[in-house]
C-alpha cells in the first residue's frame, strides 16, 4: 500500500466531514437561540445595539453556511455526464483537484484522496485501480502544459512508491512534455482523455 493512503483513512476523512457540517448547523442554531435570548433581554436597549447584534449574527449565518456548503462540495458524489471540460476550466486548482478525484472514482478507481496543500512532492491525488497505485498531478491550465508536471509527478511517484505516475489536466500537452513523458513512462491524460471521464 502507497504511503499515507488506506480505506481507513478515508472512511476517517468522510466522517470529519460529516461532523464539521453537524458542528455547524448546531452552531447556526445555538447562535439563533444566543440571538433570541439576547434581543428578548434587552427590550429597553438602543436601537443600533439591536441592529449590531443582528448584523453580527448574519455574518455568522454566512460563514456558517459557506463552511457547510463548502464541506458538502467536498463530500458530494460526482456524477458522470453532468459536467463539461469547459466548466472545470473556470475552477481554482484546489476544487479542480478535489473533483479530480471523485472523477477517478466515478471512473473505477476503488480510492482516490488528495495529498496536503504543501509539501506534496509532485503529487496531488494518490489513487488505487485493481491493485494498482497512482501518483497523479493535477493541472488546470489555460495554455499547454509543459515539462514540469511530468518531471515533478514522475519524482513524486518514487517518493510516494507507486505503479503509476499521471498527469491529468483539462490543455493539451507540449511535444517536450510528451517526448520527456514517453521517455520516463509517465502517463498523460489531456483534455480529450478527461471529457472521456466526464
Amino acid at each position: 500500500m502507497m504511503k499515507g493512503l488506506t480505506k481507513e483513512n478515508f472512511i476517517i476523512k468522510q466522517r470529519h466531514t460529516t461532523a464539521k457540517i453537524v458542528a455547524y448547523i448546531l452552531a447556526i442554531f445555538a447562535s439563533l437561540w444566543l440571538l433570541i435570548f439576547i434581543l428578548s433581554g434587552s427590550k429597553s436597549a438602543q436601537p443600533s445595539f439591536m441592529v449590531t447584534v443582528i448584523g453580527i449574527w448574519f455574518l455568522f449565518l454566512v460563514f456558517c453556511s459557506y463552511k457547510i456548503y463548502r464541506a458538502r462540495q467536498y463530500r458530494s458524489v460526482f456524477r458522470k455526464g453532468t459536467l463539461s471540460v469547459g466548466e472545470l476550466d473556470d475552477m481554482d486548482g484546489i476544487d479542480f483537484e478535489e473533483l479530480a478525484c471523485e472523477i477517478l472514482v466515478a471512473n473505477g478507481f476503488e480510492l482516490a484522496e488528495n495529498t496536503p496543500a504543501t509539501g506534496d512532492f509532485g503529487v496531488d491525488i494518490l489513487a488505487i485501480k485493481d491493485g494498482m497505485t497512482y501518483a497523479i498531478q493535477c493541472k488546470r491550465y489555460h495554455e499547454p502544459i509543459g515539462i514540469e508536471a511530468v518531471q515533478q509527478v514522475f519524482a513524486g511517484r518514487a517518493y510516494y512508491e507507486c505503479h503509476v505516475a499521471v498527469v491529468l489536466g483539462n490543455q493539451p500537452f507540449t511535444q517536450p512534455a510528451q517526448k520527456l513523458a514517453d521517455k520516463l513512462g509517465v502517463v498523460l491524460w489531456d483534455r480529450e482523455t478527461l471529457r472521456e471521464l466526464l
